[in-house]
């Protein structure tokens, strides 16, 4: 099986996704499946390093620490993804990445699988002066994501439990 596995977290940043991504990768790899990861890159470039695509991006640190925000669209390469013609799509973020994720399983017409990593209420302070406001901004952002894929995994029973409070199942 090919497996596309995107992600705006990854190497040399050091994180639960980065960790998360990579053991998935390895694992799925060990079973004999062809494992491609589309990230972001460390700067303005966008280029390709074995099986990792990098997409330009710059800092938003202001936003989260070490954050990155894609630049380049990186059409080339994206479109070398779509060609290649993943059997799945399972995308780690909710944010840059995501609008290729979902670009590439349009494409395709493969499945996309979204792990929800973090549990957005706990982070309002880094985008919202008002923690309620931010609260609901977060629900808000978490359904419409999770709504444009085909399945949702979640890794702990405190984030299943908050997305069945925003009304995903």
């Amino acid at each position: 099986m090919k497996v596309l596995i995107t992600t705006d977290w990854y190497r040399p940043a050091v994180n639960g996704v980065v960790t998360s991504v990579r053991n998935l990768a390895e694992g799925l790899s060990a079973l004999g499946h062809e494992v491609r990861i589309l990230t972001l890159s460390g700067s303005i470039r966008s280029y390709r390093e074995g099986n990792v695509t990098f997409i330009g991006s710059v800092s938003v640190g202001m936003v989260y620490p070490n954050a990155r925000l894609r630049t380049a669209r990186g059409e080339a390469l994206v479109q070398e993804l779509a060609d290649w013609k993943p059997d799945i799509v399972h995308s780690q973020c909710e944010f840059s990445t995501f609008s290729f994720a979902k670009r590439i399983t349009a494409a395709c017409g493969c499945p996309l699988v979204h792990t929800y990593h973090t549990v957005y209420e706990d982070f309002t302070h880094y985008f919202s002066p008002n923690v309620r406001f931010g609260r609901f901004l977060a629900a808000k952002f978490s359904r419409h994501v999770l709504a444009q894929t085909d399945a949702v995994i979640v890794p702990t029973e405190k984030i299943r439990t908050m997305l069945r409070g925003y009304g995903v199942t």
